[in-house]
């Protein structure tokens, strides 16, 4: 059944307060505990010389009271000792300096020196716990992000991994289009990572670029696979997985946990509300997380209280917000859900990173929603084999999103944005939605979604062109099909393979940045465009929009093309949301899908098994909503989320 739990650091309190803390957990509801991920200082306070005798104790206790145990590894921050004895384990900076130890993840994912001193400490902790009963997983390090130090170790391993791809330098210098600017190499030693104090993607050659980041992602996963191989030698059963999260640099996740056992993702949802900031972007990522396994997932932190670290104190999570955050997380796929933290730590840089008790110890409204979710959850009894069944998918990857951050095509128009914009007009009408690798299977869905295909895959554009012909619908994005693999741009007209499937052709474009166009629809109505507008040449397509402004007025902007038993379109701008939403009911119904229109803020969301169907409607936004579902009314409170059990 699902599950929730919490984040414990018992290394910052005095032992008397444990029992205390277990006997607290245990009344609220809790029934698993994430220790450890940062305790390497305690484990290990000087060199070869380990101290298990207080995480043996916790492990004992937590044990005793029936609670399950998940435990991280501790590499993401290694004791200050390490760092002082041996300064080439530390991340090297953009500028060539070794970076300052200051808050964490100061470490090198590639140094074989920092590996063996990492290696040693998950190998003891997976000697004295990987076959206890009560450890039902491990975490990898934290948050890890893809690899971007410059160090000697780093460089040494981006030329090898250009070796390995190119075999030899005059390959490279042509697939890099190395000519511009005088910029061959005469031989791989020459390659550097992208060093400089005034480094940005903007004025880098975008091919060098591009494989640096694929290297960046590459050596990440080298390092989730070095952890995972010592806990699995320990116990081939354990249970292994890693945090993710969304920062600067951004792995591979569908790489990453193809080698572990189950996706986990640290879920913040946004306490900031604008209109740039909207609260639906929280269910993209959540079925993206459910995506990166085409399975259910854990998140191994939720938002518990106001943040308070990377910024300043944000609002207070609004009442109901706790429990219906969490809820929607399992309305995606979630099977477990951990809150950060049980404690609100006071001291540290994250001494405002609020938990679910105060500073103060005392209980807290906080505290008393979380345990009414503990109590739901448990009443809910929602199996683990109830998954959500989705014939929508958008199709996602991660190179897309390096090379669009390689070179920004226009103020505001970003990868990502595409992919939640068309996202959130399908949750508009109710359908589940998965968000899978574009080198993903499509059997079983009727509509594809493919948002600014940057970098241009040919096996990709035939196997959508082959989807549409036997009955299915693809939506393909502006800026799709403009570059090679090496990432330079394809001398065709765009969007380049995707041409046939769509029928149109864009003969001119314009990067607007933040300004608007207007749109007229074929069927009448008045809609708006930024940040991009091709300006499209019909093909064997049909106009669905047009320009309504500018000097293109009266050209499509937007395409439709009946092909075989299906149909496609190419969006070849940036859209409104309710133009969005008029094309996915479009597409909903050609597709017969049943789908329905739901209020404002509101998302629907279905996981089944064989017997039954768990229905969620949640409240994502902060006014009350009555509608009508399913033939009764509906009333739900701002971040309410309700939860119907049906048969099958």
């Amino acid at each position: 059944m699902i599950k929730i739990g919490v984040d414990y650091y018992p290394e910052h309190w005095d032992r008397e307060l444990w029992d205390k803390d277990i006997a607290r957990m245990k009344k609220a509801g809790v029934k698993v505990v994430r220790i450890a991920e940062f305790a390497w200082s305690r484990l290990e306070p000087e060199e070869g010389k380990f101290d298990f005798g207080w995480l043996d104790d916790i492990v004992s206790r937590l044990k005793g009271a029936g609670l399950e145990i998940i435990l991280g590894t501790p590499t993401n921050c290694a004791p200050l000792w390490l760092y002082r004895s041996r300064p080439e384990t530390l991340q090297t900076e953009r500028t060539g300096m070794k970076t300052e130890t200051g808050i964490r993840g100061h470490r090198c994912q590639t140094s074989p020196v920092f590996r063996k001193y990492a290696g040693r400490i998950v190998a003891e902790m997976a000697r004295r716990y990987a076959n206890d009963p009560a450890v039902v997983a491990w975490q990898i390090d934290n948050e890890i992000e893809s690899n971007h130090c410059n160090c000697e170790s780093c460089t040494a391993a981006f030329r090898a991994f250009l070796r390995e791809k190119y075999g030899d330098i005059g390959r490279l210098n042509r697939a890099w289009g190395n000519d511009v600017w005088s910029g061959d190499f005469s031989s791989f030693d020459e390659i550097k990572t992208p060093l400089g104090d005034k480094y940005r993607y903007g004025w880098l050659n975008p091919s060098y670029m591009l494989d640096y980041e694929r290297f960046a992602a590459s050596s990440t996963l080298d390092y989730i696979r070095f952890q995972a191989d010592i806990l699995r030698a320990a116990n081939p059963k354990a249970v292994v997985t890693t945090n993710g999260c969304f920062g600067e640099h951004t792995p591979d996740y569908y790489r990453v946990f193809e080698a572990l056992d189950v996706a986990s993702y640290d879920n913040y949802p946004t306490l900031y509300r604008t209109e740039k900031n909207p609260n639906g972007k929280q269910a993209f990522v959540l079925d993206l997380i459910r995506g990166y396994k085409r399975q259910n997932f854990w998140v191994m932190e939720q938002m518990s209280g106001s943040f308070g670290c990377w910024g300043p104190i944000s609002p207070a999570p609004r009442p109901g917000a706790i429990e219906g955050y969490a809820v929607q997380a399992i309305a995606h796929g979630a099977d477990l859900v951990m809150h950060f933290r049980w404690r609100t730590s006071v001291r540290g840089a994250e001494m405002f990173c609020h938990g679910l008790l105060d500073h103060s110890d005392a209980d807290n409204r906080r505290l008393a929603e979380f345990t009414r979710l503990c109590a739901r959850v448990n009443e809910l009894q929602i199996p683990e084999s109830a998954v959500l069944k989705s014939e929508v998918a958008i199709l996602y990857s991660y190179e897309q999103e390096y090379a669009f951050k390689v070179q920004q095509m226009s103020e505001g128009f970003t990868y990502r944005r595409q992919a939640e914009a068309l996202h959130a007009a399908y949750k508009r009408f109710g359908v589940n939605i998965d968000v899978i690798e574009q080198t993903a299977d499509l059997s079983g869905y009727k509509i594809v979604l493919l948002p600014a295909h940057f970098v241009a895959d040919e096996t990709l554009a035939k196997k959508l062109e082959n989807f549409v012909r036997e009955g299915g619908i693809a939506v393909v994005t502006a800026r799709s099909g403009v570059k090679d693999k090496c990432n330079a741009c394809l001398m065709r007209e765009l969007p380049g393979p995707f041409a046939p499937l769509c029928g149109a052709v864009v003969r001119e474009y314009d990067g607007i940045g933040e300004a608007e166009v207007a749109l007229k629809g074929a069927n009448g109505k008045n809609y708006t465009a930024t940040c991009w507008c091709d300006v499209l040449e019909l093909k064997g397509a049909e106009g669905y929009a047009f320009y309504d402004s500018e000097y293109y007025a009266g050209e499509p902007a937007v395409s439709v093309r009946s092909l075989g038993k299906g149909y496609a379109w190419y969006i070849g701008a940036v859209c409104g949301g309710e133009f969005y939403e008029d094309l996915a009911a479009d597409t909903l119904q050609r597709a017969g899908i049943p789908f329905e229109k739901l209020p404002e803020n509101v998302e629907k969301t279905i996981r089944e098994d064989d017997g039954r169907r768990f229905v969620f409607l949640f409240n994502n936004g902060e006014e009350a909503r009555a509608f009508s579902h399913g033939g009764k009314t509906v009333s739900l409170r701002p971040y309410e989320a309700a939860v119907f059990k049906e048969r099958k």
